[in-house]
């Protein structure tokens, strides 16, 4: 037997396997397999004495020692190969692929650490003032789940956006909106279906810089949006509105006895409970609610995520997907033909009457015809 066919039976000795006779006598009488042999007890005293290092001591005074134990149960076949063609004390292979996993899980929980999975932004409108806030994935692959496409009513118009977001770039975030201004007067079509045929124009959205989006027309739309790496928690827990507001979040459904009136499933936002109102569009006209009162209104009881009240000597229930409310807030509830005969100047009078159910629009009670 020549040294490199004995060098496989070393580490064996030092797992307290039996090694062939020949290979005994081999290592016994050569001297470079015996220096061999001395190297790996040197290494295996160092990889015991850095295994202590790291012991941690338990409550009664016991060490937990981070070594390599072998055991007598079966094991694999592919272990059981190992064991007669590894080079290296299997206990020193063993502290070394359990320290490869500590490191390799510890950069993978650094990368996960670090990793943005989210994008939070807020689009205002030119004179400042927050339009929308949302929180999404950084891609969403196309779900258009995540898009935000509504419009917000001015005295002289209406400013109408989608916003998509494609995908994290690097340290920004890529979107792509569409806008339209439509001026007030001009019902020449579907707002929302015009919105729709605009082209789609792509921007980079950098945190910490306001990224312009100009509508012509209009002005400039603002972004501000920035990326985590964990869900904010002012989205965990902001599952109720403020105590001066009213939240409508989709999907939101109207119940009349037991027929369904209407469903929506996008739009959705929020009101000041002082001077807005909100509307739900359906089949059978406009249900305008408010919490102050409104002349020829019926009052109702917005209690939690729903709303109730009797109109026609009929309960009605209104559902939404979210607390509208937290606690108990009286509402009064009116219905009209259209959005327009109760509010001229709302950007969602624009809509045909068959596109209007399952619709939902807000606007200030003081344009109301009828307050």
């Amino acid at each position: 037997m020549n040294c490199e066919q004995a060098a496989e039976f070393v580490s064996a000795l030092f797992d307290g396997g039996r090694i062939p006779r020949e290979a005994a006598e081999h290592i016994g009488g050569c001297s470079l397999c015996r220096a061999r042999m001395q190297d790996y007890a040197v290494m295996g005293a160092e990889l015991r004495r850095e295994a202590s290092l790291s012991a941690v001591e338990k409550s009664n005074g016991e060490l937990i020692r981070a070594i390599w134990k072998e055991t007598e149960r079966a094991r694999p076949p592919w272990y059981a190969n190992w064991r007669t063609t590894m080079r290296i004390p299997r206990f020193a292979f063993g502290l070394m692929v359990i320290l490869l996993l500590a490191l390799s899980t510890g950069l993978i929980l650094t990368r996960a650490k670090t990793r943005d999975r989210w994008f939070q932004y807020k689009l205002s409108g030119r004179d400042g003032k927050s339009i929308v806030t949302a929180t999404v994935p950084t891609n969403p692959n196309g779900d258009p789940y995540y898009d935000v496409e509504a419009g917000m009513s001015y005295a002289e118009g209406t400013v109408w956006f989608l916003i998509r977001v494609l995908e994290q770039a690097g340290e920004s975030e890529k979107i792509a909106a569409r806008t339209l201004w439509i001026q007030r007067g001009d019902h020449s079509g579907d707002a929302v279906e015009r919105l729709r045929q605009m082209p789609e124009r792509e921007f980079v959205c950098s945190p910490g810089k306001v990224l312009r989006i100009p509508v012509e027309g209009y002005g400039d739309l603002e972004l501000d949006g920035q990326l985590k790496a964990i869900l904010p928690e002012n989205v965990r827990s902001g599952l109720y509105p403020e105590d001066d507001k009213l939240r409508f979040i989709p999907p939101v459904v109207l119940i009349r006895e037991n027929q369904v009136l209407s469903k929506a499933d996008n739009g959705g936002g929020e009101l000041m409970l002082a001077d807005s109102y909100f509307a739900f569009g359906t089949h059978d006209g406009w249900y305008v609610f408010s919490a102050n009162p409104i002349e020829g209104a019926a009052e109702g009881t917005i209690t939690m995520n729903q709303i109730e009240f009797t109109m026609g000597g009929k309960k009605h229930f209104l559902l939404a997907g979210q607390p509208i409310t937290f606690g108990s807030v009286k509402v009064w509830v009116r219905r009209f033909q259209s959005i327009g005969e109760a509010d001229p100047s709302s950007g969602w009078a624009n809509l045909p009457e068959k596109s209007q159910a399952g619709e939902l629009a807000f606007g200030k009670l003081k344009n109301l015809v009828e307050k």
